[in-house]
């Protein structure tokens, strides 16, 4: 059986009469939908991309706080823990020796602020692993970014060494992730 084909113009014939591929039309259709959806989407991603730069700041700092508890308890020394002036950077050293034990760099999330509610911004855990306070030190940390309606985080340090990281924004009593 002889199927008769006829050749599209600047085209290929197959069997069925069609050629394959897309028209330049096609294309510039499927980009500008592309680009329509793109830009709908790009302040969400921003948003959370903001948020998830909060969220890594807190824990870093908890993680240097713990490290700096640690460390004291197994140096048998006291250790201090200081927060960047400029941002959620920190240092953890030993106090008998001036000594950085470890550190993290403001730059490492951009865009984040740190503010202490007391204006120290250091404090000194004992070889007991419990907070020194005999003298002003951190108190409280505050986690907020440049972006606008971002999430923000807390993070409480007590005296006998317990250290808690919660939102700000949550007003219901009975929920964990609240002040």
């Amino acid at each position: 059986m002889l199927i008769a084909t006829r050749p599209r113009r600047g085209g290929r014939a197959t069997s069925s009469g069609f050629a394959h591929g897309f028209t330049l039309v096609e294309l510039l259709v499927t980009a500008a939908v592309l680009a329509v959806g793109l830009s709908l989407a790009a302040p969400a991603f921003t948003q959370q991309i903001a948020n998830y730069r909060v969220r890594g700041a807190a824990e870093s700092i908890v993680n240097g706080l713990n490290y700096a508890r640690a460390e004291a308890v197994r140096r048998n020394g006291p250790v201090s823990f200081t927060l960047d002036s400029s941002g959620p950077g920190w240092t953890v050293e030993q106090v008998s020796t001036a000594a950085a034990l470890q550190s993290r760099a403001s730059g490492e999330t951009p865009g984040v602020s740190a503010t202490s509610s007391n204006g120290a911004l250091a404090l000194t855990f004992t070889p007991t692993g419990l907070v020194d306070t005999s003298g002003t030190r951190l108190v409280q940390v505050t986690l907020g970014s440049s972006v606008a309606h971002t999430d923000s985080r807390q993070i409480d340090i007590f005296g006998g060494g317990l250290i808690r990281v919660c939102d700000p924004t949550v007003a219901t009593a009975d929920d964990p992730r609240g002040c």
